[in-house]
């Protein structure tokens, strides 16, 4: 899988740390919930004209947002993409509301991090974050490291 692009993020919340993490996605619903999750449903949309869909950008474009010092999210660009690189932006200004979550990540295929809002405010506590862990194999790793490492993702039942 080409690995994509992250959004765009700019954090001026003074009680909120995301140092170290790209925002890649805003979703409705829990992180854990049964079923699939959906996108939040922005108002702006981008400009058809300019959307150049590519392996490591399947929208053809991105959003740039800002966490402002009341910890609410606002939507202030859309970025298009050219074959060799970021083309022009769309200015905007949508402030985003109702419940959902930030999913950040460490890289594409990182850790994750999930922090939610309410009513469009950001949940300071961390302790309602949800952070998710993900396991690398490296691909050079030797049959003990990848045993070890399948022990740990299937349940010991199955090595008994």
């Amino acid at each position: 899988m080409t690995v994509q692009f992250s959004q765009g993020f700019s954090n001026q919340c003074p009680l909120v740390s995301l140092k170290g993490y790209s925002l890649y996605y805003i979703w409705q619903g829990h992180p854990f919930d049964e079923g699939e999750k959906n996108f939040y449903q922005l108002k702006s949309t981008p400009d058809p004209e300019k959307v150049e869909v590519m392996s490591a950008c399947w929208g053809g474009y991105a959003g740039s947002y800002q966490l402002n010092a009341e910890g609410r999210l606002v939507l202030t660009q859309f970025h298009y993409f050219l074959p060799d690189g970021l083309g022009e932006s769309d200015a905007l200004l949508e402030e985003l509301h109702g419940d959902f979550y930030l999913e950040f990540r460490s890289h594409f295929e990182g850790d994750q991090l999930y922090v939610p809002f309410v009513d469009g405010n950001v949940i300071i506590e961390q302790e309602q974050w949800v952070e998710i862990k993900r396991t690398r194999v490296d691909s050079k790793a030797n049959n003990n490291n990848l045993f070890a490492w399948l022990k740990r993702v299937i349940p010991s039942r199955m090595f008994d």
